[in-house]
């Protein structure tokens, strides 16, 4: 892809975000950058970027709000917010420490904070219970029906249904740091990313354990394709997309492993309705990849900081990507 002119230039604009990008999200055609500094950057393919203060200090997580209209954000002043479509800032919850975590769902209402040892679960606007862990939550994921509420610690992870306040949880032992955590679309699989660049994975119910290694850098990044076959995850010179076909998945099987460069991969993400994978890398650059034919494209040349915010729009014909030197963009894609 050497000498092409990258997509930003050509079908994109640029976005001057101000502040490292901690994540993107879509509301309609709409992408919100949670940055560093507090603040969220609302900008679309068309209409000129707004800034909304959110938090005194860094916008440690967020996720889109249930209503699939609001945007949630956790920061390291302790509080939940919540960012309307008119651009207000209304404080949702004060919880006293670091929101290192936030996920939402549609099917069941719920938003869940992690904070310390904690997962905070909301209904209807307010608390509606708590569970303990017994070390930090280093990560979690809500299943695609919002029911199954995974949380990653010390010593492995633990699956509960997120509505039984009383749930004990199943337990998904193993030994080491798990830090971020995904489930498949349709929750046969939870994979974390360890702490000694590795991944290990556990097949619902059964609990049979997959191990994932070879990495030379940290995985922070999941992506899954819509039908649950592929795993895109990053912490390599490419990204290495693991198979999820068969009883036992991606064990035994090599992955592969599209858009190899020098730069480590920071980011990665799935085509809503199509097999071609979006990666970042930890120079700024921006590729796409189409399966099908080993297409490229190249989204967006190499910056100042590394890809931290990679995310397409529900109708998958626009991609927001955000940098931890405050460099956005959106970029229309067609014929992906």
């Amino acid at each position: 892809m050497r000498g092409v002119t990258a997509q930003v230039y050509t079908s994109g604009r640029r976005i001057a975000l101000g502040a490292p990008a901690s994540s993107v999200h879509w509301s309609g055609d709409t992408a919100h950058f949670a940055l560093g500094d507090g603040t969220v950057r609302v900008a679309s393919a068309t209409e000129d970027a707004r800034t909304i203060q959110a938090h005194d200090g860094a916008i440690l997580s967020a996720a889109l709000h249930p209503d699939g209209k609001r945007l949630v954000t956790g920061g390291d002043d302790g509080r939940v917010v919540l960012i309307s479509p008119q651009g207000g800032a209304e404080t949702f919850a004060e919880l006293g420490k670091w929101v290192d975590h936030l996920v939402a769902s549609p099917a069941s209402g719920v938003i869940v904070a992690g904070v310390g040892k904690n997962a905070i679960v909301f209904r209807e606007g307010r608390e509606a219970h708590r569970f303990a862990y017994p070390s930090t939550v280093g990560g979690l994921a809500l299943d695609a029906k919002g029911r199954r509420l995974v949380a990653t610690h010390y010593g492995g992870a633990t699956v509960r249904y997120v509505l039984m306040a009383d749930d004990k949880g199943v337990a998904l032992p193993w030994s080491g740091s798990h830090l971020a955590v995904t489930i498949s679309p349709e929750a046969e699989y939870v994979v974390t990313g360890m702490q000694e660049n590795a991944l290990h994975g556990w097949r619902l119910p059964d609990k049979i354990d997959l191990r994932m290694d070879g990495y030379p850098s940290k995985t922070r990044s999941f992506s899954w394709d819509r039908r649950g076959r592929w795993l895109a995850t990053s912490g390599a010179n490419a990204a290495i997309v693991w198979p999820f076909v068969g009883k036992l998945g991606p064990q035994g099987k090599a992955p592969l492993q599209p858009g190899e460069r020098e730069a480590l991969v920071t980011a990665v993400a799935f085509h809503p309705s199509e097999e071609t994978l979006a990666i970042g890398y930890a120079d700024g650059a921006a590729i796409l990849v189409r399966f099908s034919d080993q297409l490229g494209m190249e989204l967006d040349e190499p910056g100042e900081g590394a890809v931290t915010a990679l995310a397409w729009g529900a109708d998958g014909k626009h991609l927001a990507i955000g940098d931890e030197a405050g460099r956005g963009a959106i970029v229309t894609v067609s014929g992906s």
